[in-house]
């Protein structure tokens, strides 16, 4: 069975606004730098063919540095919640 660790954060949860790809990256990579961050983040979206599929059809590209609240929904429905 599948458990969120950051399940305790309960009261913190992601609005439904664009956000930048290094504040996304850094909320699910809290305890390395922002660049590193950023660069495990777009290489688990690499790795996952079907994310990338639909990030696609959003107009996403792998340089873009600011996601739209569906490319974020798309992104933490597939990886889960950052917290």
């Amino acid at each position: 069975m599948y458990t969120n660790m950051h399940q305790q954060n309960n009261c913190q949860s992601l609005t439904n606004r664009s956000y930048g790809f290094k504040e996304l990256a850094v909320l699910y990579f809290p305890n390395i730098a922002p660049a590193s961050a950023s660069i495990r983040l777009k290489q688990w979206i690499k790795d996952d063919t079907e994310l990338l599929e639909a990030l696609q059809e959003t107009n996403y590209q792998l340089s873009n540095r600011i996601l739209t609240p569906k490319q974020k929904e798309l992104i933490t429905i597939s990886f889960g919640s950052p917290f």
